[in-house]
């Protein structure tokens, strides 16, 4: 009893650690959103640049993910934590000092890089301490960076009354320089083995350390088949991010209503996600983001057709909770298909791809919307949900129908089994999906 204590205290630590940094962090990712108006003005930034700003931040956490993320399961995951927190503050204050497009999309690019190195290690981490609840601790991370998603954009909204758009993304990059101490103080392997030693501690010293890619996880076809889901998912986040504070404009929107927009969004967001993370524990991710998606596409598509700041900003609500649904049920769709000793590369590789989709989609977001308004970037984003997600489900059943079909889904290798046990971590239920 005295360890199954010790364990979720342990739990309890991280989980405190985690969210605090990752609120500073998605805070200070997308506190230069509202900003952008103004800036659109000052530095002379077209509506098409504008996505590319945006896009810039999504290409480089993929880069990040797909690179750097495995080393989270090599026993770097407070390295990268900290290394992410510091590429965000030297992002915003560069930014700051911005004087053309170009240099806010280098800031994009390294807070970027950045928050992907920060959220591999976070989730791997997570995942690890408890994988049997990796759904309820990813859905609080979930929740953290809406939170932040929240706070970074209203402050920035409504203190551009007052400051200068430089002003604000000097102070915000300072603000992020505290999350350093939580990342010091939690980001650490509970049990994590030592060089020397004996029992499974030695073994894991001796036994060959996990690949530094991610991508021979792509031989499980359940793997690509959620990927697809967390693709699907992170369209409209590409598509309409940076887009948003324009199209709130166009319709009659106050700088001050906008932030509101962003603020509210996150709060039926952290109200559902941990409900959201225990029904994924309980019935399986794929379960849980069916559910989320059944909710999100017709919200999605009736943006398009909203003209009103404030029903747009309600119907934001309803969405946010079929966010939280969809993308919590993909992460732990995601943690349920893969051992927990290869977390930092998996939820790494899934958030690479929802990236790389958001990326695509954040590109052509300024493009479309120029070229046909609301109705062509919502409407078209809902139908590109529709036909990727279905895409993923389609491969998910497939595989589960001939399961195991590999090693990743029959079998942990021996390497992976003394790892596992040198941690702590309890093996991952499978088949709930």
């Amino acid at each position: 009893m005295a360890s199954i204590d010790v364990a979720d205290i342990e739990r309890r630590r991280l989980t405190v650690g985690v969210v605090t940094a990752t609120v500073l962090m998605s805070s200070g990712s997308l506190v230069i959103f509202p900003l952008l108006p103004t800036l659109q003005a000052e530095l002379g930034i077209s509506t098409t640049d504008i996505g590319f700003v945006a896009a810039a931040g999504f290409a480089a956490a993929l880069v990040a993910e797909i690179v750097v993320a495995p080393y989270a399961d090599r026993g770097r995951a407070r390295t990268m934590g900290v290394a992410g927190v510091l590429f965000m503050a030297v992002a915003l204050i560069g930014s700051a000092l911005a004087t053309e497009t170009w240099h806010l999309i280098a800031g994009r690019a390294v807070g970027g890089f950045g928050f992907g190195m920060f959220m591999a290690a976070a989730s791997a981490l997570l995942v690890r301490v408890d994988p049997a609840r990796a759904g309820e601790s990813l859905g609080r991370l979930g929740a953290a960076e809406l939170a932040g998603i929240a706070l970074g954009p209203l402050a920035s909204g409504l203190t551009i009354a007052f400051a200068s758009p430089g002003a604000i993304l000097a102070w915000s990059g300072l603000a992020v320089v505290l999350g350093v101490v939580p990342v010091m103080l939690t980001f650490r392997e509970r049990g994590a083995p030592e060089p020397t030693g004996s029992g499974a501690a030695a073994s894991v010293g001796t036994a060959p350390r996990p690949p530094r890619m991610s991508l021979d996880l792509l031989r499980s076809p359940t793997v690509v088949g959620v990927l697809l889901l967390h693709g699907a998912i992170m369209v409209p986040t590409g598509a309409y991010d940076g887009i948003w504070p324009r199209f709130m404009t166009d319709i009659g929107a106050s700088e001050w209503l906008t932030a509101l927009s962003y603020a509210l969004f996150a709060v039926p967001f952290a109200l559902v996600a941990g409900w959201a993370g225990r029904l994924a524990d309980r019935r399986g991710g794929v379960s849980a983001f069916m559910r989320g998606a059944i909710v999100l596409v017709p919200i999605v598509a009736l943006y398009g057709v909203i003209g009103n700041p404030w029903v747009a900003t309600g119907v934001g609500l309803v969405e946010s909770s079929g966010q939280a649904l969809a993308f919590i049920g993909a992460a732990a769709a995601m943690a349920q298909a893969v051992p927990p000793v290869r977390a930092g590369a998996s939820q790494g590789l899934m958030r690479a791809f929802g990236l790389l989709t958001a990326t695509i989609a954040a590109a052509l977001s300024g493009i479309a919307y120029d070229a046909g308004g609301p109705l062509a970037l919502f409407g078209g984003t809902a139908i590109v949900v529709v036909l990727v997600a279905a895409g993923g489900l389609l491969v998910v059943h497939a595989a589960k129908a001939r399961r195991p079909v590999d090693g990743l889904e029959r079998t942990r290798s021996t390497e992976e089994a003394a790892a596992l046990e040198a941690i702590g971590a309890r093996p991952a239920r499978d088949g709930r999906e």
